[in-house]
């Protein structure tokens, strides 16, 4: 599993995509096994198409609700 420390107390963490979800949300899976909801962020909409399931993603876990968080990279 590959984590970054980021400022603010986020962290990165790989994730596979499950299932896709309205409003550019999808839920992810960590390595860890736990699953969370996660949207695109602003910056990433415009460098990767569409997600599929079984894709792999970098997600960015929210530091105030470990449920959420932000994809920001396609690792593919």
């Amino acid at each position: 599993m590959t984590e970054k420390d980021k400022g603010e107390g986020a962290r990165a963490v790989e994730a596979t995509v499950i299932e896709l979800l309205p409003q550019a949300a999808y839920v992810v899976e960590l390595e860890s096994r736990a699953r969370i909801t996660a949207h695109a962020a602003a910056a990433t909409k415009a460098n990767f198409s569409r997600l599929r399931p079984k894709d792999r993603v970098l997600v960015e876990l929210s530091p105030h609700d470990p449920t959420r968080g932000r994809i920001t990279k396609f690792l593919g």
